[in-house]
């Protein structure tokens, strides 16, 4: 469901890019929110969302290929869904950690048969 701001003709206002005001005041990237957003997922603090910023980068990416809503929210929802999916990780590991390998080997095998598709097409 898309939500259109109208003005009072009727007609379809244009949205500007949307920001977030920090207390510093400096501008804050949708980014980083979004990433600071799935960090939650695994009750990251800010430090461990940066030390984490590959893998959840991973898990973006791949929680992208899985749905065609890419709110926050949607995203959200496909890894709590793969990691209901995956069970419980061995111990000892996080669930991160598992999560992404799983996503990067989905990934890499999507990569791979389009690239082999790619290649019998030339054939």
């Amino acid at each position: 469901m898309q939500i259109k701001i109208l003005d009072d003709k009727g007609q379809e206002l244009k949205q500007k890019e949307k920001r977030v005001e920090a207390d510093y005041g400096q501008t804050i990237p949708e980014g980083i929110i979004l990433l600071e957003q799935m960090g939650s997922l695994f009750n990251f603090t800010h430090a461990e969302v940066e030390s984490y910023k590959t893998e959840l980068n991973t898990l973006i990416e791949f929680a992208k290929t899985q749905t065609d809503n890419h709110s926050i929210n949607e995203l959200k929802w496909v890894l709590t869904d793969l990691g209901v999916r995956l069970g419980s990780p061995p111990l000892g590991e996080k669930r991160i950690k598992q999560l992404v390998r799983y996503a990067h080997l989905f990934l890499e095998t999507k990569a791979n048969k389009e690239e082999l598709d790619k290649m019998v097409k030339e054939i």
